[in-house]
């Protein structure tokens, strides 16, 4: 009895395991693809514009490691954090289409919002083998058409090598 269950709890782990996994890479995806859908519905000219008078100044972008300047909302002073501003600029803002985190982010210009359009990288890094993932469950057929072309079109029959 004891040797029947062991083949159970092994497929059982194993599936377990694969549902972690892709819950890992499909949070990671979806956070790290909220950032360009962002940019591309500022560009597109979502939000509600409003002027901001930049109370802390910041001089990088969110792609890097500095710290958001600090702004207030002329129409209702809130707080408001914006990337490479300056002290004392009044600058016309408009609010993330996905706010992620408790603070409210903005972007002020387009050169600012392109900035985030880095995380396309690691939205494909994350993506790519949670799509493969998901095909293999919902339709492992497709997903043996594609790894048959893929073998066929390396010229490597034999496996690894």
């Amino acid at each position: 009895m004891q040797q029947q269950d062991s083949p159970k709890r092994t497929v059982f782990l194993i599936y377990l395991l694969f549902a972690v996994f892709g819950l890992c890479l499909g949070s990671a995806t979806l956070f790290f693809a909220s950032q360009p859908i962002n940019v591309a519905a500022y560009w597109l000219g979502y939000g509600t514009p409003e002027q901001v008078v930049v109370t802390k100044g910041s001089s990088g972008f969110s792609a890097g490691r500095s710290d958001p300047g600090e702004g207030r909302a002329i129409s209702d002073n809130s707080k408001v954090l914006l990337y490479g501003v300056q002290v004392g600029e009044t600058v016309t803002a408009r609010p993330r289409l996905i706010a992620i985190g408790k603070n409210p982010y903005a972007f002020h210009s387009p050169l600012s919002a392109a900035a985030d359009l880095l995380y396309l990288i690691p939205t494909v890094l994350f993506g790519f083998p949670f799509t493969l993932l998901v095909l293999g469950i919902v339709a492992p057929q497709r997903l043996r058409r594609i790894t048959e072309w893929l073998k066929a079109n390396t010229g490597n029959t034999t496996g690894s090598s």
